[in-house]
This record gives C-alpha cells, sequence and structure tokens, in this order.
C-alpha cells in the first residue's frame, strides 16, 4: 500500500461528515499528489465512499432493519423519496464530470474545487443567521415527504467536487426547521444509497475498475475509511453544536482556489 493511498482513505473517513466535502479533497489531493490518471478520479471517488456508507450501516443497525423491513415505514418511504430525487439532479451531472473532468486543465479543476467549498460555507452560514433572527424550538419533528424531496434533489448537486453532500443536505434540513439532532441522522442515512446507486452505475457503464490500484490496497482503503469514518461520524455528533464549520470552509476553498491561480498566469 502506498503512502498517497493510506492519506487519500483518511481524508475520505475523516472529512465525509463534517461539512466539508470529501470529494473535493480527496480529488485536490489525488490531482496533485497522486499517481492516477484523472479519468479515473471520480471512480476513486465513488469506492472510497463504500467505506463511510458501511460505517452509517454499523452506526445504525436497527434502524436501517427497520429501514429495510418497512417497519418504520415514515423513515422507509421519506428516505426512498429523497434516494429517487437525489438520482434525477445526480445522474445529470455524473455524466458530464465523467466525460469532460478528464478533459479540464488541472488547475481549473483547483478553481472549481475551491469555488464549491465557498459555496458550501455560503449555505452553511444562512441557517446561522436564521437562528439569530427567530425563536428556538426545542420541540423534534420529523422530516417530511417535502422535505426529504428537497434534501433529495440537493443532495444530487452534491456530486460535484468541493459541493460538500453532508453539508448541503444537513443545511437544508436545518433550514426547513428539522430538528438538529434528526437533521444529522437523515443526512447519515440518505447518503447509503446514494452510494450504492452510483457504484451501481459505475459497475453497469464498466467504469467501476481500477486497473492503477490492486484489489488488496483497495480493500485496506476501505477498512481505513470505515474505520476513520466510524470515529468521525461519532466525533460530529458529539460536537455539532458548538462549531462552526463554515468557516473551516472559507479556509480550505481558498488554499484550494489559490494552487489553481497559475493557471491565470
Amino acid at each position: 500500500m502506498e503512502l498517497w493511498q493510506l492519506i487519500v482513505a483518511l481524508i475520505q473517513g475523516l472529512v465525509e461528515w463534517l461539512p466539508i466535502s470529501s470529494e473535493g479533497q480527496v480529488i485536490l489531493f489525488l490531482y496533485n499528489f497522486g499517481s492516477i490518471p484523472q479519468g479515473d478520479l471520480l471512480t476513486i471517488v465513488v469506492w472510497l465512499h463504500l467505506g463511510t456508507a458501511a460505517a452509517v450501516v454499523v452506526r445504525y443497525p436497527r434502524l436501517m432493519f427497520d429501514i429495510l423491513s418497512l417497519r418504520n415505514r415514515d423513515l422507509s418511504r421519506t428516505i426512498l423519496i429523497a434516494t429517487l430525487c437525489t438520482a434525477v439532479t445526480a445522474l445529470p451531472i455524473y455524466w458530464f464530470l465523467k466525460t469532460s473532468l478528464q478533459v479540464f486543465h488541472g488547475e481549473l479543476i483547483n478553481i472549481l474545487v475551491g469555488a464549491l467549498l465557498l459555496v458550501t460555507a455560503v449555505i452553511l452560514y444562512l441557517p446561522t443567521r436564521t437562528a439569530d433572527s427567530s425563536e428556538t424550538e426545542d420541540t423534534e419533528r420529523k422530516v417530511t415527504d417535502k422535505e426529504a424531496s428537497v434534501t433529495g434533489l440537493i443532495q444530487g448537486l452534491a456530486v460535484l467536487p468541493g459541493l460538500s453532500r453532508s453539508g448541503v443536505t444537513i443545511s437544508t434540513l436545518l433550514m426547513q426547521k428539522v430538528d438538529k439532532e434528526d437533521a444529522l441522522r437523515f443526512s447519515f442515512l440518505i447518503s447509503v444509497p446514494a452510494v450504492i446507486g452510483i457504484l451501481a452505475v459505475e459497475f453497469l457503464t464498466g467504469s467501476a475498475v481500477l486497473p492503477t490500484i490492486p484489489i488488496v490496497d483497495l480493500i485496506l482503503m476501505e477498512i481505513i475509511v470505515f474505520v476513520t469514518g466510524l470515529a468521525s461520524m461519532e466525533f460530529l455528533l458529539r460536537i455539532a453544536k458548538r462549531i462552526e464549520f463554515w468557516r473551516l470552509c472559507v479556509l480550505i476553498g481558498g488554499v484550494a482556489i489559490v494552487f489553481g491561480i497559475p493557471i491565470l498566469f
């Protein structure tokens, strides 16, 4: 296992649940320090998300069973709605990225990542302004079908490298006045079918093979992603109420744009 593979796996696992785009950070690192063709960037990102999806299943085993067995029909329905809506926005963007990302100049990728991270920061900042100008509500409220639809459509946009899936889905739910704990949990849960779906598309199109990475190394990377993803999930659940993640997105986004500045000269 090479050093860059270890670092990429750690980035994916540690950053996935934070409102910082793990996809953007992985692509940014792989382009500058990795040893794979640009055409495989999106494919390896999809594979790495499998480890964090497994972490969700292990973190919520009983809830996952209730969803799959339809014992919790309301949650099963809202997750299905969110997943279908995700496909509506995610698939067209995904096809575009698969056909055009490899022809982008490298520095342009860095600028794209940085710009979208700044968009994530703005989206994350909006709920803080709403909270300041309105009374906080202590009553918990589950996600409705309409809220699931909107969140699913927004989740699909996070296929864009640099736009945080976790950040935009959690912010979308919070701006719809969903309880913070429910927003975090729902964001975690809808990531699982989204990852399985996009991986299925990779297999159907014959793009899931990564000849540049040995299967043993890929398995080791998934294990690292799973372990660190599970740990970072617990970390987020404990401190989410006290940290303003949008500030960190601004910092990282600025760094990404700096990496892309050379193309302008």
